[in-house]
């Protein structure tokens, strides 16, 4: 069984996040909330009796639980969570509820932005724990890696609504060197002058200098003065150790003669959904991660900024460079694969 019975002690967006792989688990895309709400039903009537049949004094509490003895407020808590997905991310939400409410399902029609959704999901939980059981796990390797820096150089384009360019290692057009592939980037920026010499101070065998995406949204008149991204991509669970903020000037410093006149802003790009922590709420812990980190492209952002990146890269404007646009098919055939996997793995709980 890959998936681990409903972890009902959880917060809603881990719970919300068990409906969405249990979705994909089901042969036909479909799950049923109301199942949920009968295994929480048994379980907290399990948990309030004891071996003898009889009733313990102890209740299922809100710190055991969603939505303490309320059945109904622990199968709106994970409904909601589900709409307010849905409401952000519109078209790039890969799930929908059908017409009566009764059953959450896989959507018939995928767009890129859909596609990415589900692939920053299976990113997130690709290791067994909580949710998986080990028996099946999405088959992360360094190319599902790369094709994750794909995503962030299209959604940095759809955000900006500008060039975006995949620096971090390995590249996309036969890896060239550091100083190769950022003096060909800033020549297409226009602005800033990489060094012909090497710094005293610098490493000849640097990759990337932790930056993967860079990107900038170019003026009509091509002057300075414009939005300028350098990004990290961080794929993996340590990414809240990792940030931007701290690199743009050494970067700038080492590796530049005339800086971009331009102010540089950071972000980071992570298949994770951030959570809420404590009493705040998302919104609340996003503004704070913000100072920390610059922009930051999440599973709540990504999928649709990946598609707005998408479409503009195939307007072919000539004012407008988008690398990775090729990789489109790549992740959504990555992702079939999995879900196509996932089905053939066996039985799912409930």
């Amino acid at each position: 069984m890959p998936l681990h019975n409903p972890p009902l002690k959880d917060r809603p967006e881990v719970l919300s996040d068990w409906v969405e792989l249990r979705t994909l688990a089901d042969d036909e895309g479909v799950f049923a909330l109301a199942r949920l709400q009968r295994y929480w039903d048994t379980k907290r009537e399990s948990e309030a009796t004891d071996v003898e049949g009889k009733s313990t004094s102890e209740e299922f509490t809100d710190e055991e639980g969603i939505s303490g003895e309320d059945s109904d407020k622990f199968i709106d808590a994970i409904a909601d969570e589900l709409g307010e997905r849905a409401s952000i991310l519109g078209e790039a939400y890969p799930f929908e509820f059908s017409a009566s409410g009764n059953r959450f399902k896989l959507k018939d029609t995928l767009s890129l932005g859909a596609w990415t959704y589900i692939f920053c999901l299976l990113f997130e939980h690709h290791k067994e724990g909580d949710l998986w059981t080990g028996s099946w796990l999405p088959n992360i390797t360094h190319i599902e890696r790369d094709l994750f820096q794909a995503c962030a150089t299209l959604a940095i384009a759809g955000k900006i609504q500008g060039c975006a360019v995949s620096f971090g290692w390995p590249r996309p057009d036969g890896n060239p060197s550091f100083r190769k592939k950022l003096k060909e980037v800033y020549a297409l920026f226009g602005e800033g002058t990489p060094r012909e010499d090497l710094h005293p101070g610098a490493s000849p065998m640097v990759k990337d200098e932790e930056i993967d995406v860079i990107a900038w949204q170019p003026r009509p008149d091509r002057t300075a003065g414009t939005i300028y991204v350098l990004g990290q991509v961080a794929s993996g669970d340590n990414w809240t150790g990792k940030s931007m903020k701290g690199s743009i000037d050494y970067f700038h410093s080492a590796w530049f003669s005339t800086r971009p006149p331009s102010t540089p802003s950071p972000a980071i790009f992570i298949p994770h959904a951030v959570p809420p922590i404590g009493e705040g709420n998302r919104k609340e812990r996003v503004a704070l991660l913000t100072e920390k980190f610059g922009m930051i492209f999440d599973r709540m952002l990504m999928p649709s900024m990946t598609q707005a990146g998408f479409s503009l890269g195939l307007e072919k404007r000539a004012d407008i460079h988008i690398e990775r646009m090729d990789d489109s098919e790549k992740i959504a055939h990555w992702v079939a694969q999995q879900i196509s996997s996932l089905r053939a793995a066996g039985a799912v709980p409930l």
